[in-house]
């Protein structure tokens, strides 16, 4: 039924008291009648002897059905549902609105055996006054009009369900999770086995939930003959560090909202997940071992064998593990990437994997793959694995690692801080602006961000004030201070300040390793004469980095011990 460009339209509330109202006047009409309006509206299309049955639930059912129909159309004044109509369908001219307060379809909870159903439906319009993530993309598709068919690619957590739910809510249509002609329809895997001619001819806009790994054919039948104006494929990655601490994560502490973020790998339906446990959470695990059973058997227990393997998962582990004649599959499937070598897709899903694996079970295939190491003579990988085995793992540890870790062969001096200096950056990447300082995360082992700075025209301190967050089960976040002279390599960790003495030139930092962080960078003018300055500033212990292993400085800081916190006093990295 069309709807001529006069005609008046009658609006149906979603919220609040189950009521037609006509230019702001509400229509009497009895609950029956409005349960049946509002029925059609939310689940489309539907035969007389379902909702006969829904509203009455007896032999005369059908016959009480045809009364409240003539009793519809006395109310309106106008025939609502033509004679012999079945299924029975919305006319256009009345129109479901998400609008008004209170909880949905107040009032019709006792009409019938409507009380499940209304409750379904107040679970699935539930919302949070709007999602505190992923904003500008909702500002974004809320200029998309249906019919439309929408596809939605993400990792388990990625959000797809609220995020179309959210979309509904903000394009005022009726969420549904099955095909119906209109509204808005969330369909996930496994898809309905419908023609996709019905599908094109759906006035609905289609949201289409996709998983990792190999296209459906219910998805690749609809790419090849929906209308390309009319379709739009988008990826949703991870929430960015700054995105989550302004939603999700706003009000927590740094290391709370750090831990939680790192964990989930930046997902936003986890994120919660882990805030309210920060052990195991329950549900990502129950989640991620459901998709896994589309796995075949052999090669979801490869895949938990591979989660003792952080990074890149070296051909000799692979092969000790047992996992070579299942990498086709699990790649296919998802699970695996292939980067110059096979790693897990996702860190977060590689350490919910290794959270169920038995302490004897870890240790065996600890065991297993850091002896397969030693033969190859991959030491640094191997390095790892005797380190959480309990053995002695320090020699095997590259010198800039080691440096980084241990400490090792640093020189010292004593300086004062005196006038700020002005610090130019040139370029970055995966380092972004946060207030008055920067902010970065690495979820996946092997990513790394910068940050490069103009040439320095005379020697500086370089002071670095922050808070970072990394696993412990981890070589932690990583920095790499590299100038003319050389290179200098530091741990940074939970409340952090260093101090550095660089010589003129260039300066470049690299951020390596796993974990988040915030920090704010300064350079001063260094004094040598001890006393106190007009900044108020007491003499503190710098790293100087363009010193040689072997050169002595009289004037040496304690060396271990003494590297957290921010006070005015020494401070060692």
């Amino acid at each position: 039924m069309k709807r001529a460009l006069n005609d008046p339209v009658y609006a149906l509330p979603l919220c609040g008291r189950a009521r037609v109202l006509y230019q702001g006047k509400e229509v009497r009409l009895s609950r029956k009648g409005l349960a049946l309006l509002y029925y059609l509206a939310l689940e489309g299309p539907t035969s007389r002897a379902r909702l006969a049955d829904l509203l009455y639930g007896h032999g005369s059912a059908l016959q009480n059905l045809r009364v409240e129909l003539h009793r519809l159309s006395q109310a309106f004044g106008r025939e609502v549902f033509p004679k012999g109509q079945d299924p029975l369908s919305l006319p256009s001219w009345l129109k479901l609105e998400a609008s008004g307060h209170g909880e949905a379809l107040e009032g019709l909870e006792e009409v019938g055996s409507l009380w499940e159903w209304v409750q379904e439906v107040r679970a699935r319009h539930e919302h949070a006054p709007g999602l505190p993530w992923r904003q500008e993309l909702l500002r974004e598709l809320a200029a998309l009009r249906p019919p439309f068919l929408l596809v939605l690619r993400g990792r388990i957590g990625a959000g797809q369900r609220a995020l179309a739910q959210e979309l509904a809510r903000i394009l005022g249509l009726a969420f549904h999770q099955s095909l119906r002609p209109e509204g808005l329809v969330y369909l996930e895997s496994p898809y309905p086995q419908v023609p996709v001619r019905e599908i094109l001819r759906s006035k609905a806009f289609l949201v289409l939930s996709l998983d990792p790994g190999e296209d459906p054919r219910f998805f690749l039948e609809l790419r090849a003959h929906y209308p390309p104006e009319r379709m739009r494929v988008l990826e949703l990655a991870p929430l960015s560090w700054l995105e989550a601490r302004e939603g999700l994560l706003a009000g927590y502490t740094f290391q709370q909202a750090a831990g939680a973020y790192f964990l989930a790998g930046g997902q936003p339906e986890w994120i919660p997940e882990w805030l309210a446990c920060a052990t195991s959470p329950q549900r990502p695990l129950a989640q991620l071992r459901l998709k896994a059973r589309w796995l075949s058997e052999p090669a979801r227990v490869a895949l938990e064998r591979l989660s003792v393997v952080s990074g890149l998962i070296p051909e000799q582990v692979l092969d000790a593990l047992g996992a070579l004649p299942y990498l086709e599959e699990l790649e296919r499937k998802g699970w695996l990437v292939y980067q110059g070598g096979y790693r897990f897709a996702r860190e977060a899903e590689r350490r919910l994997f290794y959270s169920t694996l038995s302490p004897g079970r870890r240790h065996e295939l600890h065991e297993r793959a850091a002896t397969a190491l030693a033969l190859a003579g991959r030491g640094q990988v191997e390095a790892w694995h005797r380190k959480v085995l309990g053995e002695s793992y320090e020699s095997l540890l590259d010198p800039h690692l080691r440096e980084a870790l241990l400490s090792g062969g640093r020189v010292w001096a004593k300086r004062g801080l005196g006038r700020e200096l002005a610090l130019l950056t040139q370029g970055s990447e995966g380092v972004f602006p946060l207030g008055q300082g920067f902010g970065l995360a690495l979820l996946e082992p092997g990513e790394k961000a910068h940050l490069d700075f103009s040439s320095l025209e005379e020697e500086a301190v370089l002071e670095l004030l922050g808070e970072a967050y990394a696993p412990e089960d981890s070589w932690g976040l990583l920095l790499s201070v590299r100038g003319a002279w050389g290179e200098g390599h530091l741990r940074l960790e939970e409340s952090f300040a260093h101090r550095l003495l660089l010589p003129p030139g260039p300066l470049h930092l690299r951020f390596s390793g796993v974990g988040v962080a915030e920090c704010t960078l300064r350079a001063y003018r260094p004094r040598s004469d001890e006393g106190t300055f007009r900044s108020g500033k007491a003499p503190v212990d710098v790293w100087v980095l363009a010193a040689k292993k072997a050169e002595e400085v009289p004037e040496q800081g304690e060396k271990k011990g003494k590297n957290q916190g921010r006070g005015e006093g020494n401070v060692h990295p």
